[in-house]
């Protein structure tokens, strides 16, 4: 049984995840020894248990050669103690409070980027490649105190990590393998010259940070480098694109953010999260043999299924965050939504830690799209006759994540 969406599905996976959580919520995939769960319940109950659940993917098969880069613990693959001792390094400079402070900064680049694009004078843009990536890409590195103009060559790395897979070839591997390495000498050059000369910056602070008493080695220091250089754009970028995406596929919502721009900003960001999640699910590993019951309507019900030490668990988000038991009317974008309980960013202890910096760029992104833009329209290939927008889009090739790599757009601009 095919445990994935197909190809063709990658950015509307909702007709698949929807029968699969009335037909088989809980399967296991012979193929790949792992366990695919698609129902909320099942899934929380999972992400909060990190005894029984170990967040190292022992079942990914990484080639002998490769493991090295491929399977260093960080903070995504450890469990506690030692995730709870890195994740103590980082934690408070990403609580809500010190992410606020960054917020007119966030606006300027914004503004900036929305100013290249008009100054073009073409009216056109791609949503993706002149807005949504730069702005978050732009931002990590001003907090990790890299060069911003390294934009495309930080693209490029994040785009062949993540492009990675549970059954991916030995060229992707080898492909990853490289990216981690050229990552290392780059990260390794920058940590030697702030060792030196130390900045107000996330790398600087890494290095200042100690645990248990002793600093962090060598190792530890680029793993936190390359994590957070990735992990603290790749949301957003899907995010802004998912949000935009949606907006235009359903008018009636945009119209309706358009006269309530004060009340509905947040709560387009939070059923985006959950109705096109960046990320579309989490991997887990047996800790030892476990039963699960299917968590239906009524009660948890007798065991069905007996998980075994070792085996894997793919977590699908993106179907939880569908779940007709948790949400009504699921399969509908609706911005006044008052159940927002999305699993969007995880849940537990490894609940995303960059959240809140995700959230305030998605709201000053979205901020700023309504007030310099008077119309926005999809700008979609002319030679393409289909009337299905789906077979218009260039949807990610993963599917860990759920996004675009281009959204062309027409835009009519504000006299600002």
């Amino acid at each position: 049984m095919n445990t994935y969406p197909q190809i063709e599905q990658r950015f509307s996976p909702f007709e698949f995840y929807s029968t699969m959580r009335k037909n088989n919520p809980i399967v296991f995939d012979e193929k790949n020894n792992q366990w695919a769960l698609y129902r909320y319940k099942d899934i929380e109950k999972i992400l909060q248990d990190p005894i029984k659940f170990s967040s190292k993917i022992q079942f990914l098969q990484v080639p002998p050669e490769y493991r090295e880069n491929l399977n260093r613990p960080s903070l995504l693959n450890t469990d506690p103690p030692y995730h709870r001792k890195l994740r103590s390094i980082v934690d408070t400079l990403f609580v809500p409070i010190e992410i606020s402070r960054l917020e007119p900064r966030i606006e300027n680049i914004a503004n900036n980027l929305i100013d290249k694009i008009i100054k073009k004078g073409s009216a056109t843009m791609d949503l993706i490649t002149d807005f949504a990536y730069p702005l978050p890409a732009t931002v990590i590195a001003e907090l990790l105190g890299v060069p911003s103009e390294d934009q495309d060559l930080f693209h490029q790395w994040a785009d062949n990590i993540v492009s990675l897979e549970i059954n991916s070839d030995n060229d992707s591997f080898k492909k990853a393998d490289k990216t981690v390495t050229e990552m290392d000498i780059y990260f390794s050059k920058l940590i030697e010259k702030k060792k030196k000369i130390p900045q107000n910056d996330l790398i600087s602070h890494i290095i200042r940070a100690k645990v248990d008493g002793h600093s962090l080695s060598e190792i530890e220091i680029l793993r936190f480098c390359s994590l957070l250089l990735n992990a603290g754009h790749v949301t957003t970028v899907n995010l802004i694109g998912n949000m935009v995406f949606s907006l235009l596929e359903n008018p009636q919502e945009f119209k309706r953010l358009q006269e309530h721009q004060e009340s509905l900003i947040r709560p387009t960001i939070e059923e985006t999260l959950r109705y096109r999640s960046p990320v579309q699910l989490l991997v887990r590993t047996a800790n030892a043999d476990v039963p699960l019951s299917e968590g239906r309507k009524g009660g948890e019900g007798s065991p069905k299924y007996e998980i075994k030490k070792g085996q894997g668990l793919v977590l699908f988000l993106g179907s939880a965050n569908h779940d007709e038991t948790i949400f009504t009317d699921p399969e509908r974008f609706d911005i006044t939504r008052k159940n927002l309980r999305h699993l969007g960013f995880g849940n537990g202890i490894h609940f995303c830690l960059g959240a809140p910096l995700a959230r305030l760029e998605g709201q000053i992104a979205l901020k700023k799209i309504l007030e310099r833009f008077k119309t926005l329209e999809f700008n979609f290939d002319d030679n393409n006759e289909s009337k299905d927008l789906y077979s218009k889009v260039s949807p990610l090739e993963s599917f860990f994540l759920l996004g675009l790599s281009h959204l062309p757009l027409r835009f009519e601009h504000k006299n600002v």
